[in-house]
């Protein structure tokens, strides 16, 4: 199976890398020998430094896109376009199974946007994202990925769309500026922050949080977000391993070996 690597950070203070590569060669031989496609791509935030796999390959994005809707709608209401305390009616045609609560409503029913992004983020609801994304229109968020740099946004025939770590790492680099430094930045922290369900478990990662979003359907399974270790890092892992018994344990394996290198680059570079 072909596949690219990509690798970006400074040697010349590095003095001894011998485990430095260790590590990064055995993650590369897990992601080599894996029969489903798949990706990682890690980014320090704090240096740039770089390693990715495969980081141009397409996915199917599944709910891990359901960020961007909500990212163009807080912006919107941070600017007063928006009223986030507005009612939308979703009706009992509205309701999609897979993820969420929405689904067991009995009777047409008002949200609040606020309470949509709420639901789409935090149990990633289906119906609440399809509901955001007609609201806002398909085409202006394709065109609000556009204008971030990104190339596949929402490039599919329903509402989730194709996704690399490539246009993915441009979301949430948005996301975190956005955090950072608007006023709806901590309500959003707070979302991403609190799911009621994760992938990558805090040990793998050294117990520290892990602002994501998640997307799990057919094939499609995947974890991306920022890690709020002390020196704080991007990570996305992008698989086509939904039926595959070892998912959670090659996504959390995946984890743990970027944690370590993540320890051993910074420690390197900044001793």
């Amino acid at each position: 199976m072909d596949y690219k690597i990509n690798i970006k950070f400074d040697l010349k203070n590095i003095n001894n890398l011998n485990k430095i590569k260790k590590e990064f060669i055995e993650l590369i031989n897990l992601y080599i020998k894996q029969n489903e496609k798949v990706a990682f791509y890690y980014e320090d935030i704090n240096t740039g430094s770089i390693i990715s796999y495969n980081s141009d390959i397409l996915f199917y994005a599944a709910s891990t896109i359901k960020i961007l809707v909500c990212l163009i709608i807080l912006e919107k209401a941070s600017n007063k376009e928006i009223n986030l305390n507005d009612k939308l009616l979703i009706t009992m045609n509205d309701l999609k199974q897979d993820t969420g609560i929405i689904k067991y409503q009995t009777n047409d029913t008002y949200y609040t946007i606020k309470e949509l992004i709420k639901l789409s983020i935090i149990e990633s609801d289906n119906t609440a994202y399809i509901k955001l994304v007609e609201y806002v229109k398909k085409e202006n968020l394709k065109e609000y990925g556009k204008s971030l740099g990104a190339k596949y946004t929402l490039e599919y025939k329903d509402m989730f769309g194709l996704i690399n770590s490539e246009d993915i790492i441009i979301y949430w680099k948005k996301i975190k500026e956005f955090i950072d430094n608007n006023i709806y930045g901590n309500l959003f922290y707070n979302y991403l922050s609190k799911p009621t369900y994760n992938i990558i478990k805090k040990e793998s990662i050294g117990n520290n949080n892990f602002v994501k979003k998640y997307g799990s359907y057919d094939i499609a399974y995947h974890e991306a977000g920022y890690v709020e270790d002390t020196n704080p890092f991007y990570m996305i892992i992008l698989t086509q391993k939904l039926k595959c018994n070892d998912k959670e344990e090659f996504v959390n394996e995946t984890a743990k070996k970027i944690y370590k290198i993540h320890k051993l680059i910074y420690k390197k570079l900044h001793k």
